[in-house]
């Protein structure tokens, strides 16, 4: 899957053929090849939306992506902005079932949300702190908040941030988040984008 925060653009960039490959160093060039299935995207108060995604296939390795905007975690029919009302709810002290409650979802995808960016609080909140230091050489230590997923949640704010200082503004941060973060917050397995071991 290959996440953008700006379709338009990556379309943009698919048909001038300025869009190249990520996966494991290929960098062919990419061209259009047909579309994924269809999705529900779920707006909130019941409202939502269909899109197909375009898939993407790589002209060296002949790998087949699905562009995808970051409005969305991939494969979760819920907004990133619903989800990130869910994490700052739960950080600020909610239990899940109230937080589902607020959000008007089932109190077991708020848990399996919950469950899941717990687990991979540190991987993420690791590789969101060098992101940070990336945007902002001299940006300071970040303090502890007291939970894992807190520290998570600040060191991601804190990597959008510098971003956008060093970048320009963006219409949606938590879109822009997913991005910077390759959607490690929901991720089976997060895979470090900033932070490399080797």
């Amino acid at each position: 899957m290959l996440l953008t925060h700006d379709l338009s653009c990556a379309t943009a960039h698919l048909g001038a053929g300025t869009l190249f490959c990520t996966h494991d160093g290929c960098s062919g060039q990419l061209g259009p090849w047909g579309h994924a299935r269809t999705r529900v995207l779920r707006l909130g108060r019941g409202r939502s939306e269909t899109h197909t995604p375009r898939r993407v296939r790589c002209r060296r390795c002949a790998r087949t992506q699905v562009l995808a905007s970051t409005r969305s975690y991939p494969r979760r029919p819920d907004t990133v902005e619903t989800v990130g009302a869910v994490l700052l709810a739960a950080v600020g002290g909610l239990g899940h079932r109230r937080v589902a409650e607020q959000v008007g979802l089932p109190a077991t995808t708020v848990r399996g949300w919950l469950r899941r960016a717990r687990v991979n609080s540190e991987a993420v909140r690791v590789d969101a702190t060098v992101a940070v230091h990336a945007f902002d050489p001299l940006a300071g230590p970040l303090a502890p908040t007291g939970s894992a997923l807190g520290d998570m949640l600040d060191a991601v704010g804190r990597a959008v941030a510098a971003a956008i200082a060093r970048l320009g503004p963006v219409a949606a941060p938590w879109q822009y988040a997913v991005a910077l973060t390759n959607a490690a917050i929901l991720a089976p397995t997060p895979r470090p984008v900033w932070y490399r071991t080797g």
